[in-house]
């Protein structure tokens, strides 16, 4: 009987232990780490209270912004005196909704020009510490500005080592000209008193020169894919599928009880950064054919202007995959 008794015991005891290590790995299951990413911003960060508050170029709300590797502080706190405003250029990580957090500071400056749009098609920036020289790279293309040089310099590199340049150009008058730049990673303080995280080392016919170099948002095509909202409780539920061939397909659902809209079209991407979404006529509907959406990074849509379909400007698309 007793025997019986333990075996019995014995019996539950599996079960419950069964039970509980098929509970732990479901919840390992449902549990699963989500995935950082990391994105290249830019906007002004705000010193409040000790916590740091941003707001993205080009839009109009605030978010929390997190410094918990500090590489904030020292930009804020300048000779014992608190700055309560920068315009910083950085990679952050986020987990989809939450707030940014910064791991890179890239460039600060506390009078920026534009917001960064002249950087949007560049892969590098560079300026003389001097003030009497300027560069711009952008793939393989160099452009050199310099002050007692009254043309461009434009040069084609064929080095393939990373963050070197080298080529060499004719004038139009025989003047020749040969040059090598490297960028490296070390602090550099400009004229106007901005930070550039990077150094760039120019040498010209011979001569060296030292400037700052700023990342730029690096040349990229803009890739097809699946993009969609964030969604609200009250808002629409709204896809875009953007396929190789150039063909795409709008899918809405406004969730209210009608069935989903589904509207085919064709999209290409103009020379000012802009995606062009040409929609076919669909039945019941006498919304505008064409609607545009600014490109930014390469891969976030917003949309320029008010549509019938989609409400107002400023709408954001993110890349589903």
């Amino acid at each position: 009987m007793i025997f019986f008794y333990f075996k019995k015991l014995g019996v539950l005891i599996s079960v419950l232990l069964l039970l509980n290590s098929c509970m732990l790995v479901h919840e390992s299951l449902q549990k699963a780490p989500e995935k950082l990413f990391v994105k290249f911003l830019r906007g002004t960060v705000y010193l409040e209270n000790s916590e740091y508050k941003f707001r993205l170029c080009g839009a109009t709300t605030i978010v929390d912004l997190l410094d918990s590797k500090q590489k904030l502080f020292s930009y804020f706190s300048v000779n014992n005196e608190i700055i309560p405003s920068n315009y910083v250029e950085f990679d952050a990580t986020a987990i989809k909704g939450l707030d940014w957090q910064v791991e890179k500071v890239f460039f600060v400056s506390q009078k920026p020009k534009k917001c960064g749009a002249d950087m949007q098609f560049l892969d590098y920036l560079i300026v003389a510490k001097d003030g009497l020289w300027n560069a711009t790279i952008k793939k393989n293309e160099l452009v050199i500005n310099k002050q007692e040089i009254y043309t461009k310099l434009i040069f084609l590199s064929d080095l393939k080592i990373k963050n070197q340049w080298q080529g060499a150009m004719v004038l139009p008058r025989g003047k020749s000209y040969k040059m090598h730049l490297k960028i490296i990673e070390k602090l550099c303080i400009d004229d106007f008193d901005q930070w550039h995280s990077l150094s760039a080392k120019l040498v010209l016919n011979g001569k060296k020169y030292i400037g700052c170099a700023r990342k730029g948002d690096e040349s990229k095509s803009f890739v097809s894919g699946k993009y969609s909202n964030i969604l609200a409780d009250s808002d629409a539920f709204i896809a875009l599928n953007l396929f190789e061939d150039k063909q795409a397909e709008l899918i809405l659902d406004y969730r209210n009880g009608h069935p989903m809209l589904v509207i085919k079209g064709a999209w290409k991407v103009n020379s000012n950064n802009t995606l062009e979404l040409d929609l076919k006529s669909n039945a019941g509907i006498e919304e505008q054919n064409i609607m545009l959406f600014q490109v930014f990074n390469n891969h976030e849509l917003r949309l320029k202007g008010f549509s019938e379909l989609l409400g107002q400007r400023g709408l954001k698309l993110l890349p589903v995959q």
